[in-house]
């Protein structure tokens, strides 16, 4: 029966001098990179899918009768792209692979974290935006215009701003004010539903190294 990966891992570090080793450490090696080219290739079809997707939206916002709507939407996630440019520490893990796999694999952990946590702290408060970008879309439409002059008229004392009723505006400021707040969990729920399954094989492999170098 051929040997697993761990029992032949484990053998190369109780004997140094095991011609299998090599082999072994160049094995880790490949997986480490698979997995990190892995993590980054679907990042950046991430990206082009929301720079791509972005100005379609705000067409067919536009052809909808949402024109200003989708402006923002479609300003608010590209620009969130170009802000992420600036910073190549954040956009690209560059670190030189070593022979010691598992220096790599915690290095890339480490990267990955920063990128998340600058993603959370960024990203959290685009969800607000594009809120706000839905609701004003909403208004714009024939149908929004419709269900306002219906609520204007139905209510002659309502306050109104720029022809809109105070209370829609307030209303909309109050759920963006919620969705801000609720932005680092939604962007949690956002980033496990794409990566889990990926980010559960990095923390394994990780976990494997830890244990079979201990």
């Amino acid at each position: 029966m051929r040997k697993t990966i761990e029992a032949t891992w484990r053998d190369g570090f109780l004997n140094p001098d095991a011609l299998v080793a090599p082999k072994v450490n160049d094995l880790y090696t490949r997986k480490s990179m698979h997995i990190a080219d892995r993590i980054q290739r679907m990042q950046r079809i991430n990206e082009i899918a929301i720079v791509i997707g972005a100005p379609i939206a705000w067409a067919l916002y536009a052809a909808l009768g949402m024109p200003y709507g989708g402006a923002i939407l479609c300003a608010a996630w590209v620009g969130l792209i170009v802000v992420r440019r600036q910073f190549p520490h954040i956009t690209m893990f560059d670190a030189p692979v070593s022979d010691d796999s598992y220096q790599y694999l915690k290095a890339f952990q480490r990267w990955l974290k920063n990128r998340l946590a600058w993603g959370r702290r960024v990203q959290r408060h685009i969800y607000a935006v594009t809120f706000i970008a839905i609701a004003i879309g909403m208004g714009e439409s024939a149908g929004g215009q419709l269900a306002i002059r219906h609520i204007v008229e139905s209510n002659p004392g309502i306050r109104l701003v720029y022809g809109v009723p105070l209370i829609l505006i307030a209303g909309v400021a109050v759920i963006a004010i919620v969705v801000d707040l609720l932005g680092g969990v939604i962007f949690d729920f956002d980033v496990n539903t794409v990566y889990r399954n990926v980010f559960r094989k990095l923390d394994e492999m990780v976990a494997e190294m830890e244990e079979l170098r201990g």
